[in-house]
């Protein structure tokens, strides 16, 4: 299986209340909605982001074409204030090009220069009327802009009051669009639905890092498929978890935008004794289909790439088992820890984690 993590290269969010305030370098993306006091004009903001088409291609080509993967939009909280107990993130494709400029929120004085809550570039605004066919936008009428999107390609992702808040939202068909050309890549467009933007009655805040944090939380455009093959040859498949298990190619350091094999290397902890040439403690085994890797930060402990049954299965050879990782989504200078999970034929599951480290380098 294969997870592939594309970063943004522009992003902004676009404020009602600061309507000619650009930006493009703010280390947040920020949907809110803020009213003085109740039943006065309401205030929002949404966000652009824009991720390169020459890399969703390749990507997809990668992956096998279209139909062979599916794509989720990925941000992390950074702060979250006065949700609502339910709500929807919304996203649509924008329909306009826009240019990402280099402000900052509340800059003194701001940048007005670039994408805005009014305008998209220093030449042209955002369409408020006469719109282009299956396009639309969403405003105050005292207050126009806010960008434009198709409003054939909408996904969504719900969030409840005990859900984490950070993204994981399915874009598959947007982005298959941008691969295709059927889409001009304009970008993202991420808001709140349309219960709670410009709602009266409610003030609330959701931050997520942007492409500019200097964390280890950026966007991400996420693209999974299924890569793995299992053809165990002569090796004995291991009924049990009483095994050891090893990552024998592990280098410790690896470049960032390359692709690397870990080969896992798996045995009995207790063989069976047998008549052969080699020690039997050097001799290979498959672990069983339903194994699968996961990428976790030492520091953080959090899972980078989490244990999936679709995307990050195990595969394996008639030499043994085996996973594809592709560098390019961990951040340099930082370490990481590969585990195996595998579930057995007496309904157990095991998490080995042997400190199989790795660190990318910048």
């Amino acid at each position: 299986m294969a997870v592939y993590k594309i970063f943004p290269e522009k992003d902004a969010t676009l404020y009602s209340a600061y309507p000619t305030t650009n930006t493009g370098l703010d280390q947040i993306l920020e949907i809110q909605n803020t009213t003085a006091s109740l039943g006065e004009v309401t205030d929002v903001s949404r966000f652009l982001i824009k991720f390169p088409t020459s890399t969703i291609q390749s990507v997809i080509t990668e992956a096998g074409g279209p139909g062979n993967y599916n794509a989720f939009l990925k941000f992390y909280v950074a702060n979250a204030t006065d949700l609502p107990d339910d709500y929807t993130l919304l996203t649509y494709p924008v329909s306009e090009s826009w240019d990402a400029g280099t402000g900052r929120f509340l800059y003194n004085p701001p940048v007005t220069s670039d994408v805005t809550w009014v305008q998209r570039t220093n030449l042209a605004n955002w369409r408020t009327s006469s719109f282009v066919p299956n396009t639309t936008a969403s405003f105050n009428p005292s207050n126009p802009g806010g960008a434009t999107w198709y409003i054939l390609y909408e996904n969504s992702q719900s969030f409840e009051i005990n859900s984490t808040k950070d993204t994981n939202i399915p874009v598959t068909d947007i982005v298959g669009n941008f691969n295709n050309g059927q889409l001009p890549n304009n970008g993202f467009i991420v808001k709140m639905d349309p219960t709670y933007e410009f709602n009266n009655s409610s003030s609330f805040s959701l931050k997520f890092f942007s492409k500019d944090t200097h964390t280890i939380y950026p966007p991400q455009l996420e693209i999974k498929w299924n890569d793995s093959s299992y053809v165990t040859g002569s090796l004995t498949v291991l009924s049990n978890g009483n095994i050891a298990v090893t990552v024998g190619n592990n280098i410790g350091e690896y470049d960032r935008d390359t692709k690397y094999q870990f080969r896992v290397n798996a045995r009995p902890i207790y063989p069976t004794r047998q008549f052969v040439t080699q020690s039997v403690y050097t001799l290979n085994s498959a672990l069983p289909s339903s194994s699968y890797y996961a990428i976790q930060d030492v520091d953080t402990g959090e899972y980078v790439v989490d244990f999936d049954n679709s995307y990050t299965k195990v595969s394996c050879d008639s030499n043994g088992n085996y996973f594809d990782l592709y560098m390019n989504g961990l951040q340099p200078e930082r370490y990481y820890k590969i585990l195996i999970k595998s579930s057995f034929q007496n309904d157990t599951t095991v998490v080995y984690d042997n400190n199989y480290t790795f660190k990318i380098n910048k």
